[in-house]
């Protein structure tokens, strides 16, 4: 008897092994619009799900709205459905450390699991890591690709306009005169990574994520300042472009994760 998936409005015959997960639906069907042979399977809430072929390979595309809340959702029922490995396509603000500029590319290794939706899975104490094969191929075909990324360590969060409390607390851990703006343990910072980790960790898939840096915050030691709004802005022309980047290296890195799967 076919699964079927309550958000995703789909039966898990439509859920490709190879996963994309974008936050924005409008994201989604960019991706799709590169895709060979590709169909809309569905279109609930804020979950657009497409499939399709790339280089001859089956892949789904699944937004999954903003936050960790909604992605497990998500995340919970693709992998029900058979996915096996799961590709955050995304975007984080300004990054944290100096010298990695607007329009950048992150690849998270790991995540702060600063939300509340992995704790009603697991202890924080349990790490939010990505799969240490999906790193590497998507770091392999951005060197064929020869596109610059950065990998480290994210931070996930649930408050986009977050507390003051938050930001002092950050801004005081990372005190410029203790830690050089180029030593920044923390690389980016962003809504969703940590629980596609922690999820595909405790069902036993692969999982990463590839960020582009969409946008320019306010450096990180002014993040105690009383007048602080947490409003962002785009500086650079590269920033949209970014975007692109990010779509066109998970995608080259597909030939690699197809190969994750036969192992």
């Amino acid at each position: 008897m076919s699964i079927q998936l309550n958000h995703l409005q789909c039966s898990a015959e439509d859920i490709a092994p190879i996963v994309l997960m974008p936050s924005n639906p409008a994201k989604a069907d960019w991706i799709a619009s590169t895709l060979d042979d590709a169909r809309k399977i569905s279109q609930y809430r804020e979950f657009t799900t497409w499939t399709g072929l790339y280089k001859t390979v089956p892949i789904s595309v699944i937004s999954t709205g903003i936050g960790c809340p909604s992605t497990a959702i998500a995340v919970e029922e693709a992998i029900a459905a058979g996915a096996r490995i799961l590709i955050r396509v995304g975007t984080c603000g300004g990054a944290w450390r100096a010298g990695i500029p607007c329009g950048s590319i992150i690849v998270p290794t790991a995540c702060v699991r600063e939300e509340g939706t992995t704790q009603e899975y697991l202890p924080l104490s349990y790490p939010a890591v990505a799969d240490y094969g999906v790193v590497r191929c998507i770091e392999q075909a951005a060197a064929k690709e020869n596109t610059r990324v950065f990998s480290g360590i994210n931070r996930t969060h649930d408050a986009f306009y977050g507390s003051k409390q938050r930001r002092q607390a950050w801004a005081g851990a990372f005190d410029a005169a203790q830690v050089p703006l180029d030593e920044q343990p923390i690389l980016s910072s962003e809504m969703e990574c940590s629980v596609l980790f922690v999820l595909a960790s405790m069902r036993n898939v692969r999982a990463g994520a590839v960020l582009a840096v969409n946008a320019d915050p306010e450096p990180l030691t002014l993040r105690s300042w009383e007048s602080y709004s947490p409003i962002m802005r785009s500086n650079s022309p590269s920033a949209p472009f970014s975007e692109q980047v990010s779509i066109n290296l998970t995608l080259e890195a597909v030939p690699g994760l197809q190969k994750l799967l036969l192992q």
